[in-house]
This record gives structure tokens, sequence and C-alpha cells, in this order.
């Protein structure tokens, strides 16, 4: 059943999200991209990379929905703390070269890794 509204299509996200200890703040999409920030449970310091691609493939679910794809930039904060972990983007063209085969799994996730900035406070 595809999702109508940018609005059902974060709720669903959000909650799938949840359940990976990812805490979805805000979610503002603009014309060509999509602001996420959302705050992390996993240990340690900087930006977990594994979730980096669960968040992504929840996202790729929602496309396959019928949501158009579109560049996200996110923000990663750590829930306890509320510190400020980095942050990485994933363009729509490189998800769009995946899709079409022209990029393998490795590759864009190494393009995906390209742009994280993690913090160093």
């Amino acid at each position: 059943m595809p999702l109508e509204t940018d609005d059902e299509i974060l709720e669903q996200v959000s909650s799938r999200l949840m359940s990976q200890g990812v805490y979805v703040e805000e979610a503002d999409r603009e014309e060509d991209r999509l602001a996420l920030e959302y705050e992390t449970l996993a240990p340690g310091a900087g930006v977990p990379h594994q979730q980096i691609g669960k968040v992504i493939n929840v996202f790729r679910d929602v496309i396959d929905q019928g949501w158009e794809p579109t560049t996200i930039e996110a923000t990663v904060s750590d829930v306890d703390e509320g510190h400020r972990r980095g942050s990485w983007r994933m363009d729509e063209e490189w998800l769009q070269a995946l899709e079409d085969g022209e990029l393998s799994e490795v590759e864009f996730s190494g393009r995906v890794l390209d742009t994280l900035e993690e913090s160093t406070t």
C-alpha cells in the first residue's frame, strides 16, 4: 500500500528506526533534500557506520512504496548527553545509480562514508 504524504512516510520511518536505536528528532523535507536529525543509542563516540546503513535502508524501503528519492543530509547526536556526534550525506544521484546497477553496494557505501564528518568533542 503506497503511502500518501511525507508525514505518513516520516512517521513510518521514525517507528522503524526506533527499534534500531535511532530516534528521529526532526525531518524537514525541502524540494531537493531531507534534513534529518536523529539521536543514537549506540555506545561510543562518532557516528555508528552500521546505523547509517540501517537509516538508508529504511528510506530505500519507503522509496519502494512510492516515495520520491531525495538527498538526505543527516546530523547525529548522542541520546544520553545530546552531544553532536557527526553528520553524513547520501546524494539522490548515488541512490539512483545504485538502483540502476551503475554503482555497487560497496561503491555506494564508500561514497556515503566519504561524506562522514565526525565531531571531535
